[in-house]
């Protein structure tokens, strides 16, 4: 309850320092011809994690302060060596989707023009499913060797706030970054783990735990730091944030 009351505070205070009356511009129009379309290619992924990750958003603007867009895309992330004594062997699977959309208010008063150029802030909801599946080999010494499966399924629910801005290139060309965007989730894991060791597996189900909370760190709240399951579901609420960066096509 504590996460969730402080992601609220956090999402009253970005609205009450912008201060930003949520009446439509009725007295702006467009000039004739303005281009109110935008086709996006969000970098962020294909730049941090795979280059494999494709996620394509559409923008139309409605007014001259106001939009909304919608995004989805297939993503993976990269399988690395878990620990010295681990190396994963092959990734059977390793993707996953995304979708999201969000509302955008424009500023007017900070703005020298129109949509979607400038300073916005907006609301969003974004889904996504990830799934992995993995053959890790122990290759520690002669007394601990085998091998491990690790499947895992995570799904991420969330909603929240989001400032950024969008640059305008020309007529055609826009970059969209997103640099803040707190919001409530929601994550649920599912998590098997099978194989056959000839001593110990305890100290690689730990070093699994590691490096999965270090891969995603909200995972902290969802496994026990004491213990890990071979087998187990969990959900909890937690918070998040939102950071993008999208190069877009005007038409």
């Amino acid at each position: 309850m504590d996460t969730i009351k402080r992601t609220i505070f956090m999402i009253s205070a970005l609205f009450l320092i912008l201060n930003v009356p949520l009446r439509a511009q009725d007295e702006d129009t467009f000039p004739e011809g303005y281009k109110r379309n935008l086709i996006k290619w969000n970098v962020t992924p294909f730049f941090l994690w795979s280059k494999k990750n494709i996620n394509i958003s559409y923008e139309r603007i409605l007014s001259p302060y106001r939009s909304f867009s919608i995004n989805a895309g297939y993503f993976e992330m990269p399988s690395t060596g878990l620990f010295d004594s681990l190396n994963i062997k092959s990734a059977n699977k390793k993707g996953g989707f995304s979708i999201s959309g969000d509302y955008r208010f424009y500023f007017k008063n900070r703005n020298k023009r129109f949509a979607p150029d400038g300073l916005f802030w907006g609301v969003y909801g974004s889904y996504h499913y990830y799934t992995f599946n993995n053959d890790i080999e122990v290759i520690e010494d002669e007394y601990i060797q085998g091998h491990l499966i690790l499947d895992g399924r995570l799904s991420i629910f969330s909603v929240g706030a989001e400032l950024g801005y969008q640059f305008a290139l020309g007529k055609r060309w826009t970059v969209d970054m997103v640099f803040m965007g707190p919001a409530l989730a929601l994550y649920k894991t599912k998590l098997t783990l099978t194989g056959d060791l000839s001593g110990s597996d305890e100290e690689y189900l730990k070093a699994i735990r590691d490096i999965l909370i270090g891969r995603f760190p909200f995972l902290d709240d969802l496994i026990d730091k004491g213990e890990f399951d071979d087998n187990g579901v969990s959900a909890s609420f937690g918070y998040g944030f939102r950071y993008i960066i999208q190069v877009s096509y005007r038409f």
